[in-house]
């Protein structure tokens, strides 16, 4: 294979005669297709040329009319020396061609027509050569720039750079360290064994360490030598074998350093640390980034750490409380940087978690360019101070009967939940709480008594409310209350109620039992008022409003929130006593299979009639009970009458239809929830596979594992369960198939625009097509029209209920259904 040479090949051809040009560019351009070949035919012509360089390749005839071949050969030499030349001739003179490899030649050929075609190969050759020689060249240059660079860094580098040989010999040191041992010139030392310029105690100690290296081995060594000019200094040399590749004798290389001033800074630093570690502060250092570096001795007993642990992968970060980082880190350190030093009040973290206040003097110790070299701390106990100052801090913010925060701390309090309720968009509630007949049982029964009963309204008090509450008593028999955090109205509802139930069990006070009330005024921000100022205002006229109606009430500023209150209220007390009077209803509402449209099951629903508000919406008294635990008891009774209406069904002759009942997340959360179901059907007598219980996506996912297990409980007695409102809440497979689950109710917000909405529609799709693959039937609810009823058909929807086919109705019309045996004759049929 032909080796190729980079182009353009740029070739001069000096030669008189046309002919043998044409001859000679021919085969040339035979083997290199992409050269260039100028011609010269005057002596002008070609010094011009040569004169332009870029010139690979000179070809030249011997005999010229106006010069001859050895002088273009010369002339080509001197201009350009690295480009090839070869001679044509035809005299076959030795001498010549003598004369001419002497004058640098690379080659000649016999001009004859046989040796044209010697040419190109010859031409080959040559640039092969001049190739070779090139890149020798420029290998030899590349060596001897290295060589000489690596001499100029070894020359300038600041440290004792030396070789000693197999004799222990000195063989090389560089300019540093002829001056670290004070040697005038290479030739004091070279030769010699330097373990004579060491101290006594350190020679033997440097004889191993040469001879270790030289077996092959790293070795480093500290050591103190007297200098040829009779100065002491402190060296460190690291020494490493070094190998020759010529006869493979072993030298030793080493990098040596002056650590004269280290060594006696180490020596001041000691001195230093003794004086520091006997002081009774806290002393520490850190770098520019907060790494620790020292801690004295009274700082680690402060802290709790050992005096031999290592603290330098350690942040000052870790020796501060969470809300002291900021006050240091975010203010102590910049302060400290800019002015050069901080002054201020901290808190040290113990390694026991305990805080201790400190008093801190923070230093930023600059380098000459003004840029932190590092910082230097003085902490100082204040616990005691702090004490003192706390005693005196709660003294005059805190009621000294209760210990309850007093008026100027309420305050106080109540300005900064109202910025925070203003930034999170939440509402504050502030009261006031005056109790009912105090002053008669402060007077009968003697002040004392009545100091003790305020002592223990405040316990009790405090027990009721939540700790980012504030409970004060701004004096007399008077308590004030904020309440922060609140989303809507009847969350202060919630609060107030609570708080007025905390007076219905007696107080025992010595040998008296007394019952109080309360009258409470709240005002809301920002409905009434949007100031500290206006709410308490707001407040005491409330509170008067309530004192006016005879105790034992609670009053809002706002008449539209005594109205609501009132309704919650009214509604709570008539809640305790609808079962016992017989105001709780079963409805029901059927089910229907899509397939065959027979009613293949119904639904349980709980109704209130109450004997003067009337019928009572389950979405205003659910909420209502499930807050109370009135919902337990209430879920009982729904079990039970809906158990004994199926029952009664049956015995009636109509069909075994199962009955589907819902239960509430705190029924579900009972403990003996399956005991109590076993219990309820063995007393009504129907069957377990009668009975379906339905519970919401959100009560299961609160406690998985416990969902779990009570499912399986309750699926082992042979009850059917289904996820009411799916699609509502997490609707994640990872949970959903590893519940016992029978079946899914699609909630009626999906259904009510089925046949509209395409999201709606695809949702739909979607938890059908997911229910048949995990085995499970689908119940659409809120169904309403014909066009929703044909989409989930066509979907494969199994059941269907809503308004379509019924509204939930008094068992009386469900027994007349039964009777009749209504269907969806039509669905059938289409």
């Amino acid at each position: 294979m032909k080796k190729s040479h980079p182009l353009p090949l740029t070739c001069l051809l000096v030669d008189d005669n046309p002919d043998d040009r044409a001859l000679a560019t021919r085969a040339l351009q035979l083997e290199f297709p992409g050269i260039q070949v100028e011609f010269v035919t005057d002596m002008g012509g070609f010094m011009r040329r040569i004169k332009a360089g870029n010139l690979e390749l000179v070809i030249t005839d011997y005999h010229l009319r106006w010069t001859d071949g050895l002088n273009i050969l010369r002339l080509i030499k001197a201009a350009l020396p690295q480009c090839p030349v070869v001679m044509f001739t035809g005299t076959g003179s030795e001498e010549v061609a003598v004369e001419a490899m002497q004058a640098g030649l690379d080659d000649y050929v016999l001009k004859t027509p046989r040796h044209y075609a010697l040419l190109p190969t010859r031409v080959r050759s040559i640039l092969d050569r001049a190739e070779q020689r090139q890149l020798l060249h420029k290998a030899e240059n590349a060596l001897r720039e290295s060589e000489s660079r690596l001499r100029a860094i070894i020359d300038t580098e600041p440290e004792c750079v030396k070789i000693i040989g197999p004799d222990h010999r000195l063989q090389f040191m560089n300019a540093s360290g002829l001056a670290m041992i004070e040697a005038d010139s290479s030739e004091q030392v070279l030769g010699k064994k330097l373990e004579t310029l060491l101290l006594p105690e350190y020679r033997q100690a440097f004889k191993d360490l040469t001879g270790n290296v030289l077996a092959g081995n790293k070795g480093s060594l500290e050591f103190e030598i007297i200098g040829l000019q009779g100065h002491r200094r402190w060296l460190e040399t690291h020494a490493v074998p070094l190998v020759s590749e010529i006869d493979g004798s072993t030298s030793l290389l080493s990098i040596t350093r002056d650590i004269t001033e280290r060594k006696l800074a180490e020596s001041g630093r000691a001195q230093l640390a003794a004086i520091i570690n006997s002081a009774i502060d806290f002393i520490g250092v850190c770098g520019q980034d907060g790494t620790v570096s020292f801690v004295n001795q009274a700082g680690r007993n402060m802290l709790g750490i050992a005096l031999d642990e290592d603290l330098s992968t350690t942040h000052m970060q870790a020796y501060l409380p969470v809300w002291a980082e900021e006050r240091v880190i975010g203010h102590g350190i910049p302060t400290a940087i800019r002015e050069g030093m901080w002054r201020g009040e901290s808190a040290l973290l113990c390694r026991n978690g305990q805080e201790i206040p400190v008093s801190v003097v923070i230093v930023a110790h600059k380098l000459p360019d003004g840029s932190v070299d590092f910082f230097s701390t003085i902490m100082r106990d204040i616990s005691e101070r702090k004490l003192h100052e706390a005693q005196l801090l709660h003294l005059a913010t805190h009621d000294s009967l209760t210990g309850l925060p007093n008026r100027a701390l309420y305050t106080d309090r109540l300005e900064v939940a109202i910025l925070e309720a203003q930034r999170r968009e939440r509402l504050v509630a502030a009261m006031y709480l005056n109790l009912d007949r105090f002053k008669t049982i402060n007077e009968t029964l003697s002040h004392e008594v009545g100091n003790t009963l305020l002592q223990e309204v405040a316990k009790r008090l405090q027990e009721n409310v939540r700790d980012d509450d504030t409970l004060a008593r701004p004096g007399g028999d008077e308590f004030a209350l904020i309440f922060t955090d609140l989303a809507q109205l009847d969350d202060v509802n919630d609060c107030t109620q609570k708080v007025l139930h905390s007076f219905k069990a007696p107080f025992h006070i010595k040998e008296h039992e007394l019952f109080l009330t309360a009258s409470i005024g709240i005002a809301v921000y920002p409905h009434d008022d949007l100031t500290p100022g206006g709410l308490l205002k707001n407040a005491a006229i409330a509170l008067n409003r309530s004192k006016d109606m005879g105790g034992d009430a609670y009053q809002f500023y706002t008449a539209e929130m005594n109205a609501k209150a009132l309704q919650h209220l009214i509604l709570d007390n008539a809640l305790h006593h609808a079962l016992e009077r017989g105001e709780l209803q079963l409805y029901y509402q059927p089910q229907l299979d899509l397939v065959t449209g027979q009613v293949c099951g119904m639904e349980a629903l709980l109704r209130w009639q109450h004997p003067e508000l009337g019928m009572i919406s389950p979405a205003e008294f659910i909420p209502l009970a499930e807050k109370t635990g009135l919902i337990v008891p209430i879920g009982e009774w729904v079990l039970r009458t809906a158990c004994t209406q199926n029952h009664a069904w049956q015995m009636a002759g109509r069909p075994a239809l199962p009955i589907a009942v819902n239960l509430s997340g705190r029924q579900f959360a009972q403990h003996n929830l399956a005991q109590t179901i076993t219990r309820i059907l063995a007393q009504t007598g129907l069957a377990p596979d009668l009975l379906e219980l339905e519970i919401t996506e959100s009560t299961l996912i609160q406690d998985i594992q416990t969902s779990i297990n009570m499912l399986h409980e309750l699926n082992a007695l042979g009850i059917a369960i289904s996820i009411d409102d799916f699609g509502t809440g997490y609707s994640s497979l990872s949970y959903l198939k590893r519940f016992p689950i029978s079946a899914i109710k699609i909630d009626q917000s999906f259904v009510r625009d089925i046949h509209t909405d395409p999201n709606d529609a695809a949702i739909v799709s979607a938890i059908i097509a997911m229910a048949r693959s995990l085995g499970m039937k689908t119940i659409a609810e809120g169904v309403e029209t014909n066009e929703q009823m044909v989409f989930l058909r066509s979907r494969q929807c199994d059941l269907m209920q809503g308004y379509y086919f019924s509204r939930p109705v008094p068992a009386e019309v469900i027994t007349q259904m039964l009777n009749e045996d209504w269907c969806l004759s039509f669905v059938v049929n289409s």
